[in-house]
């Protein structure tokens, strides 16, 4: 393994995710968040199949072991359907900020879990650096959101959604590095992961009868572009990205680096939206930036 371009990758995914928490939120309020989350794995199929075919020359892939078709075939059920319908919840009842907050639990859900299954050891340093960046993050995310006291819903169903949303998040990642240690090409194996997501929220929003109505919403032509690009630079660049990552470093690592986009959103909110950015996440900030730190120097 290479972790330093792993955390590399790594880094890039989550500007991906920076991106993409910017033009969904843009979608979502035009048409909503449940047409937001189906269609853009169907703008990402057909991009991720060519990019396959490019990588590949295989518009299917074939001779890929059982084992790790399942694996990612699942991780993408679990990851962006499974997490998605639980993280979404949580968004209702709880509030995006504090969702957040406990979303970045995800990475040591996934050092634990990786540490039992996969062997992957960390050493002292490198987990104080997980736990400095994870503390960051929080401390960003809590003091940003400090000031937005929206009404909520069931705060106690919201906790137990987002908790849910982080652990399902953390398994999505486990068994997508399962299913790359047995010889994946990571573009070929995010096919598999988009294709498992795809199957499960188009039985979901069938049996829910919402298929049609998600379609129709896309005559919002703002929204359709939005939707495209989140789609292109999410689930076809990060999710390719992430999987590199995967790929070259342990998984707590990868998923400490993934979450720092609250992070990444700071300068934006300061220079483009001209937000007043508050002492505190300016602290959390270099606190995430040193346990990163932490992470890439002792790699």
């Amino acid at each position: 393994m290479n972790p330093l371009l792993g955390q590399l990758f790594a880094l890039v995914t989550a500007g991906c995710w920076a991106q993409n928490s910017i033009v969904y939120s843009l979608a979502g309020k035009r048409v909503g968040s449940r047409s937001v989350t189906h269609i853009r794995l169907w703008v990402a199929f057909p991009v991720i199949i060519l990019v396959n075919f490019l990588f590949t020359r295989e518009l299917i892939p074939k001779n890929i072991p059982l084992p790790a078709l399942l694996n990612l075939f699942s991780s993408g059920f679990v990851g962006f359907f499974l997490a998605d319908l639980f993280i979404f919840r949580a968004f209702v009842d709880l509030g995006p900020r504090e969702t957040m907050v406990i979303m970045t639990l995800s990475p040591i859900f996934s050092a634990v879990i990786s540490w039992f299954v996969l062997g992957e050891h960390l050493s002292g340093i490198q987990a104080a650096g997980i736990l400095a960046t994870i503390l960051g993050v929080m401390w960003v995310t809590y003091v940003e959101g400090k000031a937005g006291n929206s009404k909520k819903g069931n705060v106690k169903a919201g906790i137990i959604f987002a908790l849910l949303g982080s652990l399902t998040q953390a398994l999505a990642f486990i068994l997508a590095k399962q299913g790359l240690n047995q010889d994946v090409f990571p573009v070929t194996g995010n096919l598999l992961r988009v294709s498992g997501g795809l199957g499960g929220v188009v039985v979901y929003t069938l049996m829910t009868g919402r298929f049609i109505e998600d379609f129709r919403n896309m005559r919002d032509r703002k929204a359709l572009f939005l939707i495209s690009e989140g789609a292109l630079v999410g689930p076809v660049l990060g999710m390719i990205m992430s999987l590199y990552a995967l790929s070259l470093a342990p998984v707590g690592i990868v998923t400490t680096i993934m979450q720092i986009s609250p992070i990444i959103l700071l300068p934006v909110d300061r220079f483009i939206f001209r937000k007043q950015i508050p002492s505190g996440a300016v602290a959390g900030t270099f606190l995430a930036v040193a346990g990163a730190a932490l992470l890439f120097l002792f790699s």
